[in-house]
């Protein structure tokens, strides 16, 4: 049921939080500019949302840094823990914490928005005037390509920065035959359970390739990898091709993101999208525990709409998007707990509410692909136990996702221009293919750039 008003401040306990002794070993003045330097020379700065440290801010820091020994203290933001209440729990004053974890936020490419549960954060301490111990900086590790940093000056203020790896985007291939499951397969060639739960979801005709697969059957893959300068492997990125060969279906699917809607969907080779444009079961293997429509609230004892339907299911289960769209919304709400809103075509919206997290790497702004896990399912918000409560809006009304007529996949065949850029895409993922062996990687090239629609060097 959706809620307008204002959440209210979440309480805190502290459950993942890594504390070094304050007995640890005292680091050297110096070590605060070391830690600024080697961030500064890993990462760049991207002009259009990141700022990046000068050389005279530098300076300022070694200058304001004297001599002073620091110690480092790490922590975990998590889903009722905020990064002030880290930074307080790790040795901070209140006035000190709040300060930085307001320059984290408004540094951060979600402005406004708190630091995800799970970010890491690892803040360094000085010795101040008055001889007491105080907040120096603090780091929060938003991605493997992205860092926010943000130190004292010398107005005693907290500046933030937020760094960025310079990174490649290359192609790799996995391909082989199922042994034990088609996910430990997938991992075992360098792909991700993410990877394995989207191929099984591509082919829903065989329910059993979502509990592994049979040995023997074949399938193979492509997926993107993101490296940093050096090459050293930083994530994985998405699902480009899903090729199955097994004992209840066979086919083919090239990811393609047509220019008219910049939404990303799966193709088959002749360019027709999946048959079924939202899935209708976002938690796989949830239990239906509440249906749409007129009930007594479990809490309130109010007559009122319940807007959805609800999935029951254990704390931790994946939550998948029911449709490729955009990350239009993704907070905490009263009511909703932790929830995330999605914008797909054709004037429809899904809801995923009371959610324990969020999937890595989800930001608002962000494109999803149908399949893909956004969340896990929890007990936030108003909620008497862990499930899933999803919701279904089609031009800004409520309606029953589980009788609801849902469109069919996309053809794109009657549209020249769009067809034409999907077979070129199509046809470099299949020379990439014949000429990369299973599992090794590639350096980017123009096929890579082909695979985001962009024009090749």
């Amino acid at each position: 049921m959706k809620r307008t008003r204002k959440p209210p401040r979440i309480p805190v306990a502290v459950r993942r939080l890594d504390m070094t002794s304050r007995t640890a070993e005292r680091i050297g003045g110096g070590a605060v500019i070391l830690i600024i330097l080697a961030l500064f020379l890993l990462v760049r700065a991207e002009p259009e949302t990141l700022k990046p440290l000068s050389l005279l801010q530098i300076n300022d820091l070694r200058a304001e840094a004297g001599q002073t020994e620091t110690v480092t203290r790490n922590g975990t933001v998590t889903a009722s823990v905020s990064a002030m209440d880290v930074l307080e729990v790790l040795g901070a004053s209140p006035e000190d914490a709040t300060a930085a974890a307001v320059a984290l936020r408004d540094a951060s490419p979600t402005r406004g928005q708190r630091l995800r549960p799970g970010t890491a954060l690892s803040a360094w301490f000085e010795a101040g005037e008055d001889g007491r111990e105080r907040l120096a900086g603090v780091s929060a590790k938003l991605s493997p390509k992205a860092t926010l940093v943000a130190s004292r000056s010398s107005d005693g203020r907290f500046k933030a920065n937020l760094l960025s790896a310079r990174t490649t985007t290359a192609l790799h291939r996995v391909a082989g035959r199922i042994d034990t499951s088609l996910a430990d397969a997938i991992i075992a060639g360098g792909g991700t359970r993410q990877h394995a739960d989207m191929f099984a979801g591509l082919f829903p005709e065989d329910p059993a390739l979502a509990k592994g697969g049979r040995k023997g059957e074949r399938f193979d893959a492509v997926i993107e990898v993101v490296t940093d300068e050096r090459g050293n492997f930083l994530e994985a990125g998405d699902l480009v091709f899903a090729a199955f060969n097994g004992a209840k279906t066979s086919g083919s699917w090239y990811r393609f993101t047509p220019e008219d809607t910049g939404l990303p969907e799966f193709f088959s080779r002749s360019g027709v999208a999946g048959d079924e444009f939202l899935l209708r079961d976002p938690v796989r293997g949830g239990e239906m525990s509440s249906g749409f429509g007129n009930r007594m609230h479990p809490i309130t004892g109010e007559m009122l709409l319940h807007a959805g339907i609800d999935f029951r299911a254990p704390v931790g289960t994946p939550i998948r998007a029911a449709g490729s769209g955009l990350v239009t919304d993704m907070r905490y709400g009263e009511g909703y707990g932790w929830f995330v809103r999605i914008r797909h075509e054709r004037g429809y919206e899904t809801v995923y509410a009371h959610m324990s997290g969020f999937a890595e790497n989800l930001t608002p702004g962000r494109t999803v692909m149908r399949g893909e896990v956004i969340g896990y399912v929890g007990s936030t918000g108003s909620s008497t136990g862990a499930h899933l409560h999803y919701e279904v809006l089609r031009n800004g009304f409520y309606v029953n996702p589980e009788t609801l007529a849902l469109p069919t996949g996309r053809d794109i065949t009657g549209n020249k221009t769009v067809l034409a850029a999907f077979e070129a895409q199509r046809d470099a993922i299949d020379t990439f293919r014949n000429e990369a062996a299973g599992g090794q990687l590639f350096a980017a090239t123009a096929s890579t750039a082909r695979m985001t629609n962009a024009p090749a060097p």
